[in-house]
């Protein structure tokens, strides 16, 4: 229903367990997708597989508004982070009732929960020479129209360098008009890598649960697939990038909590310790 292709707002997640802390009716939150899982928990940039072809962009906590309240009283202000999650269809498909999910941290580039920061990161994203309209803004961020008329004075106090970026539609300017397309045109060829890993039998949701199953050995499986699948690639560089995310890849250095066997543990320190600034994960 609300699909828009240019805005971080096309599906809003729930969680059952919201339902269940302020016993609301079936439908109150307006969610799109209501899941058996705490919402609250996902992090912006992460990614769902749903089922066995979904995959969502999650973009950003949704804020409680006043059209809640005529679910029950005063729950824009009890409700907190439960209202649920925005996000981004990066693969469509069929789901059904039951169909299982799984969580993927930061493989997709994150978005701020303060609008006033999604507002300053889109700015800097344009194109040199180009502007954009207040109202094509306030859709890119996925805030309401109604924010338009806060935008003057919020851009000033950003500084020049932000506030000739964006104009009111009845701005004389020449400037070419910006979109903001290329804001969600992103890769989503580790897509396929994800899915290929989500067929195991095994129950796989790395960062989301930090009990590893000892007797399925799923953390060995997937860093087996992962292996196998870059060097039937012929791979030769030593890092790999998963959307946003840039992946040291080492050798001889032990996985924290890695339950394969034989596995021989290098003097080394906690990889996450260990790890250069300039990446945010490790494969070994």
């Amino acid at each position: 229903m609300h699909a828009d292709p240019l805005s971080p707002r096309q599906v809003l997640l729930a969680s059952t367990s919201a339902y269940e802390s302020f016993d609301l009716n079936p439908n109150s939150l307006r969610e799109n997708l209501l899941l058996d899982a705490d919402v609250s928990r996902l992090k912006s940039g992460g990614v769902l597989c749903i089922g066995s072809s979904v995959a969502l962009w999650l973009m950003f906590q949704c804020e409680a508004c006043g059209h809640l309240n005529v679910q029950k009283a005063d729950l824009s202000k009890v409700i907190g982070n439960q209202r649920g999650m925005l996000s981004r269809v990066l693969r469509g498909g069929e789901i059904r009732p039951g169909d299982r999910v799984r969580y993927f941290e930061l493989l997709m580039p994150s978005w701020s929960l303060d609008w006033r920061d999604r507002i300053r990161m889109i700015l800097s994203s344009m194109p040199s020479g180009q502007v954009v309209e207040y109202k094509q803004l306030a859709r890119i961020a996925g805030v309401p129209s109604g924010y338009c008329r806060v935008f003057p004075r919020v851009l000033k106090e950003m500084g020049t360098g932000y506030s000739s970026k964006a104009v009111s539609v009845r701005s004389q300017s020449t400037r070419p008009r910006w979109l903001g397309s290329e804001l969600f045109n992103v890769s989503t060829n580790f897509i396929d890598g994800v899915s290929e890993i989500r067929s195991t039998p095994h129950h796989v949701t790395p960062h989301l649960e930090n009990k590893m199953q000892k007797e399925d050995n799923t953390y060995a499986q997937v860093k087996h697939q992962m292996t196998k699948s870059l060097s039937d690639s012929g791979r030769t560089e030593d890092a790999l990038n998963f959307g946003a995310v840039n992946v040291l890849l080492t050798k001889g250095r032990s996985l924290k909590n890695d339950t394969a066997q034989n596995f021989n543990p290098k003097p080394y320190p906690e990889v996450s310790d260990a790890l250069p600034s300039d990446y945010d994960s490790w494969l070994s």
